[in-house]
């Protein structure tokens, strides 16, 4: 069993609950959310306990509460790429409280953003897009950080069909990306890179049913090999853009290719994922008998049905 990450931040101060937390995120951004789930739930319950230990006789700096929406906020996007999503919300709203309460509004930013996401990946298009245009029009972003709302508004333009605007979205995206970065960006915006903005480029197109060029994004997207570990979504979305697009004989490639590597995949989001494409491609009569085949032997490995997203 995968142990707690060290240091402990039980004391309750906000040196203890920042190391806490750089733990949770090297633990996620190397093995992914189902080795940081279980780490990332008893971070919180040790911090909570620490918290109300310290914090029993005098009220708490802004510091040690930033750090303490910092924490929760990590593990609240641990737990929601491990599809446990009503903890997930939980630990969001309570991390969103805590950096507005802190005056933190960069922090509070990357919690929307992460909220935003959760809305749209349960269904929740309208409100993900509301979620992401009340922050757009705040103004005050750095292009970066415009960036990420703008794909997030994208994709739940996508999900609602609205093509035209879906594709203004992703084109202001781009753009604000290739401002560059500024001095102004959040430590958090580290991951805004190249490959992050090419795999929602690419994901957002095959909502709107433009396969081909969503197979030549993604499979850019996922070439490199490198970045955190949720990006193995990436792939997983490149897997049922070729079974949907027909290209069976690379469908069968890419499930022979990632068999012996499932253990390696991090997100449960992505494992999700492939579940729900190799089931439907063993039972489809359409693909031919290879692609059937990978598909039977990928789907047996990863398990019997898809899950609930609501876990």
């Amino acid at each position: 069993m995968t142990q707690p990450p060290h240091p402990d931040p039980a004391a309750g101060g906000a040196a203890g609950l920042r190391a806490a937390t750089g733990a949770l995120l090297d633990l996620d951004r190397v093995q992914g959310a189902g080795a940081a789930a279980a780490p990332a739930a008893a971070a919180v319950a040790r911090a909570r306990a620490g918290w109300r230990a310290a914090h029993r006789h005098r009220a708490p700096d802004a510091a040690a509460l930033s750090a303490l929406a910092e924490l929760l906020e990590v593990a609240g996007w641990i737990l929601f790429d491990a599809e446990r999503h009503d903890r997930a919300l939980r630990l969001n709203r309570q991390a969103l409280a805590l950096a507005r309460h802190a005056g933190d509004r960069s922090l509070a930013r990357l919690v929307v953003a992460n909220l935003t996401m959760q809305q749209a990946h349960l269904g929740d298009s309208a409100a993900s897009y509301r979620t992401a245009t009340a922050v757009t029009d705040a103004g005050g972003l750095t292009p970066r950080v415009e960036a990420v709302f703008r794909i997030r508004q994208a994709h739940a333009l996508a999900d609602a069909g609205h093509r035209a605007e879906a594709l203004r979205a992703l084109a202001r995206a781009r753009s604000l990306f290739l401002d560059g970065p500024s001095d102004r960006d959040p430590p958090w915006a580290w991951w805004i890179d190249e490959d992050e903005l090419t795999g929602h480029h690419g994901m957002v197109l095959a909502r709107l049913g433009d396969l081909d060029r969503a197979s030549g994004l993604l499979h850019a997207a996922t070439g490199s090999g490198q970045g955190p570990a949720y990006r193995s979504l990436f792939t997983a979305e490149l897997l049922d853009v070729l079974v949907r697009s027909g290209a069976h004989d690379e469908a069968a490639a890419l499930m022979g290719a990632l068999a012996p590597h499932l253990a390696g995949i991090g997100s449960v989001r992505a494992l999700n994922s492939l579940r729900r494409t190799a089931g439907a491609a063993a039972l489809a009569r359409g693909p031919a008998g290879d692609v059937r085949d990978a598909a039977r032997d990928l789907a047996r490995l990863l398990g019997a049905g898809p899950p609930s997203r609501r876990l």
